[in-house]
Parts: structure tokens; C-alpha cells; sequence
């Protein structure tokens, strides 16, 4: 396994981001991806189409947590496959300046990937890791053709590779957790051995995105407390191996997002971040067992990342803090809120959030009775007006145009 502790991932309009192990982990999310289907306040669930691929996009531009682009936010269904790829990467380098996760599905998509990195940062050599891509086998043992040509592109090119087995137990793996994660660990050692042949060094993440069938279903159950299990092992397996891990996000089986979509979302994220995953795929937005992405589910599930990163940061014990002199003042039976220590700490150490509503019952009657997720729809839709595109250099955006226009000419030639 090569030993890259931390990766840092390059983007030429924004800070460089670091993922690696370590006693204070450097973690980096990135929203849904892959989802067929769309479901908003407004026109309930559909297929999803380019323009909720841009929605998408805005929102991961818009909000702190999100610190790389992703790629595929949902799969729109008004792009023709063979220049997908083209499309939704064009737009992810115009709507966002954050680093970027590209296309791995055969060679010609990982390469024009690359090449389109190359150009949105000035830097068509690529020295240095600007890009990474999801690359997954097709368990049990299959390292298949599209994907192996995905990886070694991304290997050749000094580019991140995230080997990430879905190993489902039960169906491509066996029905015990331990068979299903020892699996899923051989798979991700055959992927790096191709990786460090094609180009030695190749910086990989050990990411194993595995959970259990529901057999009475026969449903991939991402919510559920075996995959949450699935997320630890990744988690210490990675810090093993000395690599970054990537797993989990707010995960659910729920169709809409109801408290089943909260409960499991939960568990499941605050797992992954309490097991020192590193790179969080589908850590917001994601419904129904990655079939469909949710912009509302998305500025929730921001919310909740908000909140274990809060959790973690835990609270200082020193003199100040722990305001001796200040009890002693207060008339036992009296109250806090009038002192200056009170309004002092309480702006710092507390999270004020504006999507979960804490008021009395009466206030939230009067104020309509909203749920989670009308007052979700009402953020997305200030977030979308208070986008900006940010600052792309005319004659890099051009160059863009230039590459894309002529990558779909040429896919449409030899289709």
C-alpha cells in the first residue's frame, strides 16, 4: 500500500484541501452523487434532470461544509450518456471553484477528465493531484474493464484514486459483516497493486462504502446498523494501512425525508466522523438507498454536519470557564442570564441554528407550523438567490468551451 498520509487536493480559485489521518483528522465532504431521481418540496420525486445538477451544484458552492465539488449529484436523465461526463464537469468547474471529482467509467472519461482538471487550473502537465474519482469493483473479485482502464488513467496522471468496493453482504458478499469487510479489503489491495504498477506513488484512498442486503427485500440497506459497522472498519482500516478512508455520509433507506431519513442520517454520519473517515462522499442530500438526491435533505443534513462537528469540538475547562467566582456571586435559586460572562460565552460556545427551530409551540403555530422541510425549501431557495458564479478567467473558460465542444463532436462521430 503506498503510504501518503495526506493527500492534498489542488483547485485553482480556492484554498488547496488536505484529507489524511491523523489526532485532529483532516475531513472533507462532498454531496450526493449518482441518484437516477430528484425529490424537492415542491414537485415530489421525479427523474432528475441537468438543471437539479446545477441546483446542486450552487448549493455545494454556497455552503462551508462542502469542501470539494463532487461530481454526479444525480444523474440527469436530459444528457445523453457518451457526453454526460462533458456536460456535468463543464459545469462543475463554472459553478464552483472547489476541487473536483471527475469521471472513471473507461478510459476516455477518466482522461478527458484529467485533461479538463488540466485546463481549469492552468496546468496541463498536472503536477499535482487536482482531481479524484470514485473507482469501483464489481464484487466479488472483479476488478472490470471500464473501471481498471478509469484507475490506471487516474494512476498515470499522479491523480487521487478512491478504490471503493460496494460490497453488499448477503448478495456480492457474504452474509456475515466480517466475510463481506474481508472481501471488500482484498478488493481494495488488487486495486492499489494496479495503481502502484501503472504508476508508482499513486496517492489512493482506502474507501469501502459497504453495508448489508435487507433479505426480505432484496435491497441494498445503506441505513442500516451493519452499515454504520461498515464505516468503522473503514475508518481503523485506513488508519492501519496509513492512508485517508473514505465511507459513510448521511446515509438513509428513507424515500422522503421523514424521521426515518433523520434517524438513520444521523447514526450513520456521526458514525463516519466519530471513526476518523476522512473523505465523506454523500455526506448530505442523499434519499431512498442512493437512488434519489434531495436539495432540501441537503441543507438539512449541512445542519446536522454542523452539529458533530460542534459535538467534537467539545467546550475548554479553565479558570474562566469553569466561573467559579461567578456561582459564588449568584444568590443560590437566582439565574445566569443577566451576567456579562453569560452573553460573552453563550455567542462563542454555542450553536445557534438557523434551520432547526427551538422557539415555544405558539411562536412556531403563529410563524405557519413549518416542518423541516418547508423551512429547508425556504433556505434553498434564499441560497440559489444569493448565488454568485464565481470568477473563472475568460480565456480558461473559453479553452473549456473549446475541449468540451469538441469532445462531444467526437463522441457523436465514433458513437
Amino acid at each position: 500500500m503506498h503510504r501518503e498520509s495526506t493527500l492534498v487536493v489542488h483547485a485553482a480559485r480556492a484554498e488547496p484541501r488536505a484529507v489524511g489521518p491523523g489526532r485532529r483528522r483532516r475531513v472533507r465532504h462532498l454531496p450526493c452523487g449518482s441518484a437516477p431521481n430528484v425529490l424537492t418540496y415542491e414537485d415530489g420525486r421525479r427523474p432528475s434532470t441537468l438543471e437539479d445538477y446545477e441546483t446542486l451544484q450552487k448549493l455545494t458552492q454556497m455552503t462551508d461544509v462542502m469542501t470539494t465539488t463532487g461530481y454526479n449529484h444525480c444523474e440527469p436523465n436530459d444528457v445523453d450518456q457518451e457526453v454526460k461526463h462533458y456536460r456535468l464537469l463543464e459545469r462543475a468547474i463554472k459553478l464552483s471553484d472547489k476541487p473536483l471529482k471527475g469521471d472513471c467509467w473507461g478510459a476516455d472519461r477518466a482522461k478527458a477528465s484529467i485533461e479538463m482538471a488540466g485546463i481549469a487550473n492552468q496546468d496541463p502537465d498536472l503536477s499535482k493531484p487536482y482531481m479524484f474519482a470514485t473507482i469501483n469493483s464489481v464484487s466479488p473479485r472483479i476488478w472490470d474493464t471500464k473501471m481498471t482502464g478509469g484507475l490506471l488513467e487516474f494512476a498515470r496522471a499522479g491523480q487521487v484514486a478512491v478504490l471503493s468496493p460496494a460490497v453488499m453482504a448477503s448478495a456480492s458478499g457474504p452474509s456475515t459483516l466480517a466475510g463481506t469487510l474481508a472481501l471488500g479489503n482484498a478488493e481494495i489491495l488488487a486495486g492499489n497493486v494496479m495503481a502502484q504498477l501503472a504508476n508508482p506513488g499513486t496517492p489512493i484512498v482506502y474507501g469501502l462504502p459497504t453495508s448489508n442486503v435487507d433479505v426480505r427485500y432484496g435491497s441494498f440497506a445503506i441505513g442500516s446498523p451493519e452499515g454504520a459497522l461498515c464505516v468503522a472498519f473503514a475508518g481503523q482500516m485506513g488508519r492501519y494501512y496509513d492512508v485517508p478512508s473514505r465511507a459513510g455520509g448521511s446515509l438513509t433507506d428513507a424515500k422522503v425525508p421523514d424521521a426515518q431519513a433523520g434517524a438513520e442520517s444521523m447514526l450513520q454520519l456521526f458514525v463516519t466522523v466519530q471513526s476518523g473517515v476522512n473523505l465523506i462522499h454523500h455526506a448530505v442530500g442523499m434519499l431512498d438507498s442512493y437512488s434519489t438526491s434531495s436539495p432540501e435533505k441537503f441543507v438539512i443534513d449541512c445542519e446536522s454536519l454542523r452539529y458533530i462537528e460542534h459535538f467534537r469540538n467539545g467546550y475548554d475547562i479553565n479558570t474562566d470557564t469553569l466561573a467559579e467566582d461567578l456561582v459564588a456571586d449568584v444568590e443560590p435559586g437566582g439565574h445566569f442570564l443577566n451576567q456579562r460572562h453569560t452573553l460573552e460565552h453563550s455567542r462563542d460556545d454555542y450553536l445557534f441554528s438557523d434551520m432547526f427551530y427551538r422557539d415555544s409551540y405558539d411562536n412556531w403555530a403563529d410563524e405557519g407550523e413549518k416542518d423541516a422541510f418547508e423551512v429547508a425549501h425556504e433556505r434553498v431557495e434564499e441560497m440559489l438567490d444569493e448565488y454568485e458564479r464565481p470568477e473563472l478567467d475568460p480565456e480558461v473558460a473559453a479553452e473549456l468551451e473549446a475541449y468540451v465542444e469538441e469532445g462531444v463532436e467526437g463522441a457523436y462521430t465514433t458513437a
